[in-house]
């Protein structure tokens, strides 16, 4: 397999969940010929942040992209105001706080390896406007962008925007509100800039449209600095309900892929996006596998037959 530079894997999405098995997982990801991981900030205390854990089944040569989801997600499960634009400035300063741990991750990792490891850190406009306001995250940017984050770039994700009369899976911020936020600080690529997500993009707009408007506004922004594959789709399937954010893999004719037919994402759509994008330094992949307790060969070939969708996209161009 080749032309897979600038390739992220959300490893953390795609392993299991036994503790042995999810060792495996990361192991054989560290072989993989990509660039890096989009990596769990999960809450505190898990073993996959212990510096002897990432050591051991980290790639030293991998970049990190590290994601505040898993955190912002379980505080959201018991404090639905909690996040970086929580007009509760107690839930706005305890987001802060789960930023200050991926920023002292990143400091801590370029300290032991001698070069910068994270590469980017992802947040998000939680808890949205029902309990938050564009002002107090604007706020909340402002001070992290004080921080000492050892080069990290810190990069905007847009989530499902909230709609009234729909339900959404996350339901933050429109994606217009967020660009101008960004663009208000007047920063330079490798300081602030934005992320999208395929899948997210598409639960918003329940439909396959949004996903290419939303990267015609980010790029005509000048912002666009990771685009993440994800798939979604508007049926019941072992992922979940229609329209949850559970990152069902694309449809394809590997047969790695034949679980997740019902896939809105595809290669065509693959290949929309991409020659969209451009050239968007970082391109990542973002799928949960089925059944549950599928073994770590079966998470793998998912992995490679999606790799595979993205290396003929781009040799097709």
């Amino acid at each position: 397999m080749t032309n897979l530079a600038g390739m992220f894997l959300s490893a953390y999405i795609s392993a299991p969940t036994d503790p042995d098995a999810e060792d495996a997982f990361y192991d054989a990801a560290a072989r993989l010929d990509i660039d890096g991981l989009e990596f769990a900030l999960f809450p505190s205390g898990a073993r996959t942040l212990e510096p002897d854990w990432i050591r051991a089944h980290v790639n030293p040569g991998h970049d990190l992209i590290v994601s505040l989801v898993p955190s912002m997600m379980a505080a959201l499960g018991d404090t639905p105001n909690y996040g970086l634009a929580s007009t509760d400035d107690v839930q706005r300063k305890r987001a802060l706080s789960d930023v200050g741990r991926a920023c002292d991750l990143a400091v801590s990792l370029a300290a032991e390896y001698g070069t910068r490891r994270v590469v980017a850190i992802e947040v998000h406009t939680s808890p949205g406007p029902r309990g938050g306001s564009l002002e107090a995250f604007q706020r909340s940017l402002t001070e992290i962008l004080t921080w000492d984050r050892a080069g990290a770039e810190l990069l905007v994700e847009h989530c499902d925007a909230y709609v009234p009369g729909q339900t959404p899976a996350k339901g933050f911020f429109p994606l217009a509100d967020e660009i101008a936020v960004v663009q208000s600080f007047g920063l330079p690529a490798g300081v602030l800039g934005m992320s999208l997500n395929w899948g997210r993009c598409a639960i918003e707009g329940h439909g396959t449209r949004l996903p290419m408007e939303h990267i015609q506004a980010v790029t005509d922004a000048g912002l666009l600095r990771a685009y993440i594959y994800s798939g979604a789709t508007g049926e019941d399937t072992m992922w979940g309900p229609a329209w949850t954010d559970m990152h069902i893999p694309s449809r394809g004719d590997a047969p790695a892929l034949a679980a997740s037919e019902a896939s809105l994402l595809g290669p065509d759509e693959i290949a929309e996006t991409l020659r969209a994008v451009g050239d968007t330094p970082r391109i990542g992949l973002k799928f949960g596998i089925r059944p549950v307790d599928a073994d770590v060969a079966t998470r793998l070939a998912v992995v490679e037959a999606t790799l595979a969708q993205i290396v003929a996209a781009r040799a097709a161009g």
